[in-house]
């Protein structure tokens, strides 16, 4: 990024915001979207054991509180994307990744 001659150069402050407006001008509630698929793909007692924390390059990743449940979402997955990419759109939600996590 150039300045022209004889201006201040811009405070840094003021740069990130700028980058921020664009990245959510860009994402605009597709978290919001994403999140509100997966709880509706899935029954309340699976959401009770699971947690969204990332959606990047469209792909979800869900951290599940065990081993047993990583398991039986695992099973259920291609029937969970479905149900998701109906609700959100398939350009939000290419795949789900499944991993153990703390779930608060």
């Amino acid at each position: 990024m150039t300045r022209k001659k004889g201006t201040k150069p811009e405070e840094i402050g003021g740069v990130i915001n700028q980058v921020i407006k664009k990245l959510d001008a860009k994402t605009h509630g597709q978290r919001e979207d994403v999140v509100r698929a997966w709880h509706d793909a899935i029954d309340k007692n699976a959401a009770t054991h699971t947690k969204p924390v990332a959606i990047k390059k469209n792909i979800l990743t869900i951290e599940v509180d065990s081993s047993s449940w990583l398991y039986i979402l695992s099973l259920k997955k291609k029937s969970i994307l479905a149900s998701m990419q109906k609700t959100a759109g398939k350009e939000k939600v290419e795949d789900i990744r499944f991993r153990i996590g703390e779930i608060s």
